[in-house]
This record gives structure tokens, sequence and C-alpha cells, in this order.
């Protein structure tokens, strides 16, 4: 099916877009959203391993910006000015990863889209590999895991491990799936399943998935891939105790909807 811009600077056909200046473009298959604070450091290196991963599809990385003070949102646009493919959507007076999330995924055009830290201790490798699954298997959504067979999580001490899954089992409760890992902040997702549910979201803390799961008007055909989840090498983690709360006001939020749909 042919594409037509009504300002008449983008026509094309199939796979391929007629610029304004008369250069056919590749219609963007797969958009990586990526919420950034205070992650100046880690961009060029994450933009050099999604380069490689990706260089058999045609791809886009929309950066969401939370106003970082370390100047972020300025190296994004320095980049972009070369790099067509990287884009930046720079936030004041507005925070939250899954919000970032929304707004990233709302700003593209792509049929699928993929959720990634910019810390780089996702697998971004493995993308190829979970949007193939996504078609093949007619799922709306596939999520890279680190408790199903062939994941891990590396240099997490007991404690760390505990808490992931205490909080595994609380989401597991709200999510209508049987995840292993629920507070994946990793996945890969179809358009259309997205625009089905962006209208209930919380969009509360940030834990995409969960608020995903649990908001979706029908269960979400899923699979999840394993990674081996990497340990931070620039920058600092953003777990906090307003982390903690933000997550138990999702929870909360969403308790509260179903109890609300039963009734």
């Amino acid at each position: 099916m042919g594409i037509f811009a009504m300002n008449d600077k983008t026509v094309g056909l199939g796979q391929f877009a007629l610029a304004a200046n008369g250069q056919a473009q590749q219609v963007v298959e797969l958009a990586v959203v990526i919420p950034t604070f205070n992650e100046r450091d880690n961009i060029s290196p994450l933009l050099d391993r999604l380069k490689v991963a990706l260089e058999s599809l045609s791809w886009e990385a929309i950066f969401i910006d939370d106003d970082s003070p370390d100047g972020t949102a300025d190296l994004l646009r320095e980049i972009a000015q070369q790099h067509p493919h990287v884009r930046v959507i720079h936030r004041i007076g507005r925070r939250g990863l899954t919000s970032a999330c929304v707004e990233g995924v709302l700003s593209t055009s792509a049929q699928y889209f993929a959720v990634l830290d910019a810390d780089m201790q996702h697998d971004e490798a493995i993308l190829p590999q979970m949007l193939q699954a996504l078609k093949e298997d007619a799922l709306d959504i596939v999520v890279g895991s680190r408790y199903v067979e062939g994941g891990s999580v590396a240099g997490w001490d007991k404690r760390r491990q505990l808490i992931s899954r205490f909080a595994g089992r609380a989401a597991r409760l709200l999510t209508k799936a049987d995840l292993k890992d629920p507070m994946s902040g990793f996945f890969l997702m179809r358009r259309q399943a997205f625009d089905q549910t962006v209208r209930n979201l919380s969009q509360q803390g940030f834990k995409i998935l969960i608020d995903l799961f649990a908001s979706a008007p029908q269960p979400l055909r899923f699979v999840e891939l394993p990674y081996k989840f990497r340990g931070r090498i620039y920058g600092e983690s953003k777990l906090d105790a307003m982390a903690a709360w933000e997550y138990g006001m999702l929870l909360a939020d969403k308790c509260s909807a179903d109890l609300s749909r039963r009734a």
C-alpha cells in the first residue's frame, strides 16, 4: 500500500518513501524507544551497539530525555545532525520513565517498537530475534526475560535478587499473564496492540511493562526470550526510595481500576 502525506513532502510505495528532495528513503520498521536521564556517557556506545545489532533492519532510535543536567539532550541533538535515524524528545517539567516511553512511541510511525534502557544493561543483540518471534508467531509483545532458562542477572547480591523476585510476585497478581519477569524494562511490541491499550495506562513510575499488561483490554499474546542482564558501566542507577514509592502507587492504581471493573 502506498504512503501519502497531506503536505506532499512524502510520497512513496511499499518499503520506501519519496522525500521532498526527491531521494528515496526506507520506511522505518522498528523504533527503539530509549528514555534518558543523566546518561550522556552511555549514548555513543549504545548507538554503536544498536548499529551492529540492527544492520539488517530499517530502524530509528528515539531518545526521550527528562531535561538531564549532564547535557544528554545536547549531545543527542549533535548526533542527530549527522545521523537522521536518531531523534530526541527533550521534556521540560515532565518526569517519569513510563510517560517518556509513551511519548516516544506516539512520536513514531513504525509498526513495531522496542523499549530499551540507555545504560546498556539490556542485550540489544537479541532485538532482531525478538522482532522475528513477534512476526512469525502473531504475538502482541515479546519480553526480554532474566528469569526464563538462559537468562541471568549479573553481579546482583542476594538482597537485590530478593527484592526483584518479591516485586515480580506482586506484579503477577495484576498482569493477567504468567510472566516470569514482569519487572522487565526490555520488550518489543506491535504498535497496534499498544494503540488499543495506551488510553488505559496509568503512566506512573518506571515499570511500563506491568502497566501495559494490566491495562490491555484483552490478554496480550506474548513470549519471553532470555537475555543476560549486564552491569552498568557509566552513570548511576535510578532505583531509589522514590522509584519504590512510584511502583507501589502503580500497583495500587491498577488494583483499584480492576476492582472498579468487577463492581
